[in-house]
């Protein structure tokens, strides 16, 4: 077992669980905790989200998390480790994201996850020798889109380093539940944001590894 202490930048929607990322408080490198239980698909569940007194777990917490020594070992999420639910996850602490920025600035990269599609395939992801899927950005120009089909989907339009990018799916919960009312379209959020961006496991049908806007700041 050891112990890391995560600021959690993203909660995002899984399975109607959670997909949860933070970077260590020391060395500012990504971390996504994982469950143990093969059931939840590395999802996270909403008991693992409250601290020992009740209390959710919030954005910008600074919390210690004991994980297992049993390595995920996710040639696509090689941030993935299993935390040990044996144990609460504990607060000891309370940032800002200026902190956050001020103290291991912006993942700044020429694409987002390899190419400037809003997907790519896992066998391509595996080729490259340097691999990641979590990223902190900052975009502009952000407008969330409304699609209705059998149920209501989010993606997001937005411009990178002078790249328009269109059609990324959106994880972001208070997001999603800001637009649930709004009839299908394009609505303008904001003109800066810094965003986590997450890259999925494949699809099983198109073997595909999408690219999500997990936390919108």
């Amino acid at each position: 077992m050891f112990i890391k202490n995560l600021v959690i930048l993203a909660k995002s929607a899984k399975f109607n669980n959670f997909c949860v990322a933070g970077v260590d408080f020391d060395s500012g490198e990504w971390i996504r905790p994982i469950s143990e239980n093969p059931e939840l698909e590395d999802a996270v569940p909403l008991d693992d989200l409250k601290y020992p007194d009740g209390a959710p777990i919030e954005f910008l917490d600074v919390v210690e998390i004991k994980f297992s020594d049993r390595a995920a070992k996710n040639p696509i999420q090689p941030e993935n480790f299993f935390y040990n639910s044996k144990y609460f996850w504990q607060k000891v602490g309370k940032v800002t994201l200026r902190d956050v920025i001020d103290s291991r600035g912006f993942d700044l990269r020429d694409k987002i996850f390899y190419n400037n599609e809003r997907s790519i395939l896992g066998t391509d992801v595996i080729k490259f020798d340097e691999r990641e899927s979590l990223l902190l950005l900052p975009v502009e120009n952000l407008f969330i889109s409304v699609e209705e089909s059998d149920h209501k989907k989010f993606f997001a339009d937005f411009d990178y380093q002078g790249r328009k990018f269109t059609r990324f799916s959106v994880g972001d919960i208070e997001i999603r539940k800001k637009f649930a009312d709004n009839d299908a379209g394009k609505y303008f959020l904001k003109e800066n944001a810094s965003v986590v961006f997450s890259l999925t496991n494949p699809y099983k049908k198109n073997a595909e590894c999408y690219k999500m806007l997990a936390q919108i700041f």
